[in-house]
């Protein structure tokens, strides 16, 4: 089956030459990639250098108005060239060269609404280790944490016909809420693991008693722990807010966005972040976030 597909990347201060390895990597697989900026300022860069690209389109937001909008504004740009599935990636994340022919064998079901890859994030797993767990090609996904945005293969008219992307949220949890919607209406979120995308979240740091912990034990959780993903005090204010707001709304929300996992969260952050990062300051925002869910206008429909 060959599948009409467009890519959408949101932009804000991207690295060009990461940017550049992005593209490449997606402009084979694709029959077009829209760049949205989303307030960046290096536009003009980027416009000088992604202008020549065959098959790149771009669209300057002029302004941040959160990652959400920005997904939307893709989303509907994909419906009004005649897509029926997008490919959202992140800024800074490379694909495998195989994932859209992967993602084809799976894409013929009316039940399918998201596809996503294995996600080798702040090298946690290695492709070498992720070839050797031996999983099956695919994985019906129940949990609405398990799949994020970045490589996430979106049919367009499901997307739409469940309210597209959340703009109250801005950023952080805007791909959970919108899984979280789609399991509640009976739709199916497949993982792909014959495919993967390399994702940086934050900027890693490496904790070398988890890693050598992880060495010893193979054990799953100091996989997890031994890189922490580190970010500035807005995103924690906004994960903290975002995240109540989900296990608020969702029954189905997935164990990370408990209260009890986010707490224990933000102990780690605490504990392992660099060590120029004022704790007061974080934990005043996170605190704010978590306040902040209280106020009904902010989720009251524009």
């Amino acid at each position: 089956m060959v599948l009409k597909v467009c890519a959408g990347i949101v932009l804000y201060n991207p690295e060009i030459a990461l940017l550049k390895k992005n593209i490449s990597a997606l402009s084979p697989q694709v029959e077009k990639v829209l760049l949205y900026n989303n307030g960046s300022a290096n536009f003009r860069e980027i416009k000088t250098e992604f202008s020549r690209y065959d098959g790149v389109e771009i669209v300057d937001g002029k302004e941040n108005r959160g990652i959400a909008f920005a997904l939307n504004q893709i989303l509907f740009w994909a419906e009004k060239n005649g897509f029926p599935w997008v490919l959202t990636m992140d800024q800074d994340s490379v694909c495998a060269d195989n994932m859209i022919a992967e993602y084809s064998k799976y894409s013929n079901s009316n039940e399918v609404a998201l596809i996503s890859p294995y996600v080798l994030n702040n090298g946690k797993t290695t492709l070498s280790e992720l070839k050797a767990m031996e999983l099956p090609n695919v994985t019906e996904i129940n949990d609405p944490v398990k799949c994020i945005t970045s490589a996430c293969l979106t049919n367009v008219k499901i997307a739409k016909k469940l309210g597209t992307f959340n703009e109250k949220l801005f950023i952080d949890c805007v791909d959970i809420d919108l899984n979280c919607r789609v399991l509640e209406a009976g739709y199916k979120i497949l993982r792909i693991n014959t495919t993967y995308l390399i994702q940086q979240m934050g900027v890693g740091k490496t904790i070398p008693l988890f890693e050598k912990l992880e060495k010893l034990t193979h054990i799953d959780i100091f996989r997890r722990a031994k890189s922490a993903a580190v970010y500035p005090d807005i995103r924690l204010y906004y994960h903290s807010r975002n995240s109540r707001y989900i296990r608020k709304k969702y029954k189905i929300h997935g164990k990370q966005t408990t209260a009890w996992f986010i707490l224990l969260y933000y102990i780690y952050f605490s504990i392992f972040y660099p060590s120029d990062r004022n704790r007061f300051k974080m934990w005043k925002a996170m605190i704010k976030g978590f306040s902040d869910y209280k106020i009904p206008m902010l989720w009251e429909k524009s």
